[in-house]
């Protein structure tokens, strides 16, 4: 897709331009369904709008589709195996209410992210929250959401779960993975929850917990899998951050009239790396775009720009190819209609 260059100057000029032709055209619609309809007093905006709460509903959705459930005795314990390879092992007795252990059979929860399309379909970005509060783009070797009920309890993890990834070929290992947890409080463990990503110490020994590493062989040869564990249920993520060499710079994206940060959802999808995704979720209410928080964007980077929104019960979407430069403005001037299962083959292949 083209994109367009513009500065501030321009862009300012450009948007009191567009507002006058609107109101022209406004005026010029009043007066004929006026001159049809005498009895209509009021003008009705039959231009279909994005609809925030419908996109929130659909990552919500997205979410609740892709658990798997499992049965475990919770005397025993035992393993899981997602559909995508993930693993997960519960010593007995893990499972409490009340901080007691619980008897019984349990439903055990739990959801795979290891797609670029999947994390921005999710709301699953990987956009990270350093300790001091900054945001930096992370990249992943994999997302997941666990946690256990019990009739309509939900469960707490009482004894450490241990966690295996799904297996990878051994040159795509990354030694430089750490796991990450949602947020750091109460209100991110549950499945909607789109708190950032932060670096875990689970077991207080005052370093980042890391993966251990584990070789393997299967039908299709050796490989390697990720493994840790959680004390916790919710979300976790093995990550590691994005780092870039050279000058940097903020980038903003401006999107078509009517769409703002309440109605649509804007991503970073960095080119060769195919899991990672940064969500721009910062508004700026001065020049009415989308920008990030770190403004360590790359000059010279090659970057994909994600739109989605939902308009009248239908997906829409953009994607801008660019090469970033110094304080880049992207232009997205219109949005399409596609299907959910679509637009993740166009994400999964973008390079």
């Amino acid at each position: 897709m083209k994109t367009q260059a513009k500065n501030f100057t321009g862009l300012k000029n450009s948007k009191a331009m567009n507002g006058i032709l609107k109101n022209v055209m406004a005026l010029s619609l009043i007066a004929i369904f006026a001159s049809c309809d005498n009895n209509n007093d009021d003008f009705v905006d039959l231009q279909p709008q994005p609809d925030g709460v419908a996109l929130a509903a659909r990552f919500n959705n997205n979410r609740a589709d892709a658990v798997e459930e499992f049965a475990l005795d919770a005397a025993t314990g035992g393993v899981i195996t997602g559909t995508q390879g993930t693993q997960i092992a519960f010593q007995p007795n893990s499972f409490g209410l009340n901080g007691t252990p619980v008897t019984g059979n349990v439903t055990v929860r739990l959801v795979e992210i290891y797609d670029k399309a999947s994390m921005l379909l999710k709301n699953r970005s990987t956009l990270g929250q350093r300790a001091n509060g900054d945001k930096e783009a992370l990249k992943s070797a994999g997302e997941f959401f666990v946690d256990a009920v019990q009739g309509t309890n939900k469960l707490a993890l009482l004894v450490m779960a241990s966690v295996t990834s799904r297996p990878i070929a051994p040159q795509d290992l990354d030694g430089g993975m750490q796991i990450f947890r949602a947020g750091g409080n109460d209100d991110c463990d549950g499945l909607d929850a789109t708190c950032d990503w932060v670096e875990t110490d689970e077991d207080r020994n005052g370093e980042n917990d890391k993966p251990g590493v584990r070789d393997g062989q299967g039908a299709a040869g050796l490989f390697v899998t990720y493994n840790y564990n959680i004390g916790n249920f919710g979300w976790t993520n093995l990550d590691k951050w994005i780092s870039f060499t050279g000058p940097k710079t903020e980038i903003f994206v401006d999107v078509p009239d009517g769409f703002n940060q309440d109605n649509c959802a804007v991503y970073l999808s960095y080119d060769g790396e195919p899991t990672a995704l940064a969500r721009m979720d910062v508004w700026n209410t001065d020049v009415e775009m989308f920008t990030e928080h770190y403004g360590l964007i790359p000059i010279g980077l090659a970057v994909h720009i994600i739109m989605v929104a939902e308009i009248n019960g239908q997906l829409n979407y953009a994607i801008q190819g660019t090469t970033v430069v110094d304080n880049h403005i992207e232009v997205i001037s219109s949005l399409s209609p596609i299907s959910q299962a679509a637009l993740e083959s166009l994400i999964n292949g973008l390079p």
